[in-house]
């Protein structure tokens, strides 16, 4: 009998974890949620504009430009989710060797490394943020200021920083978190 990956992960008691680790899970999985939302939002414009382009030659006027800020937002929304649940892509296969305590310090170090790259990658956004405002960035066909689609990127990026050092954390503390 073949198991699908999601099963052979160890179930954890969201309830025994310590407040912080749920609450950043329960925002991660809204942030999730909300970027499922824009996405499907995106999808249904997207439809909206082939059929408008086809049957009367009508379609939804900048909907590429929408659908590129739009799916820049949702995309860094499911990042905290994948972070805080620990289904980012590892290379297992070169650790299966190492025992279980070898095996939480170098997921310590990668989820320490990731931290670092979550907290340069927020910052950087928000100073571009900063930078498009100044500049008066805007999209070519609707005018929309690019600092708008930016400062969407950026609480995620906030929320993604917490999470990896939240699992960076239990890695150390040799604490489960919910897979």
């Amino acid at each position: 009998m073949s198991h699908s990956i999601a099963l052979d992960k160890p179930v954890t008691d969201f309830h025994r974890l310590p407040w912080p680790t749920r609450q950043l899970d329960r925002l991660a999985r809204l942030f999730a949620y909300a970027g499922g939302i824009l996405f499907l939002l995106l999808l249904g414009m997207s439809l909206i504009s082939i059929l408008g382009r086809k049957l009367w030659a009508m379609p939804v006027n900048g909907d590429m430009e929408l659908m590129e800020m739009g799916a820049a937002v949702a995309i860094a929304a499911f990042l905290p989710y994948c972070a805080i649940r620990g289904d980012h892509i590892k290379v297992e296969a070169f650790t299966n060797w190492a025992s279980a305590a070898a095996r939480r310090w170098l997921d310590a170090i990668a989820y320490g490394l990731f931290t670092g790259v979550a907290a340069l990658l927020t910052w950087r956004t928000g100073l571009q943020v900063v930078e498009a405002h100044e500049n008066l960035d805007s999209s070519a066909l609707l005018a929309i200021p690019l600092w708008m689609a930016l400062a969407g990127i950026v609480p995620s990026l906030v929320l993604l920083t917490l999470c990896t050092a939240c699992r960076c954390y239990a890695s150390l503390a040799s604490q489960e978190l919910p897979t």
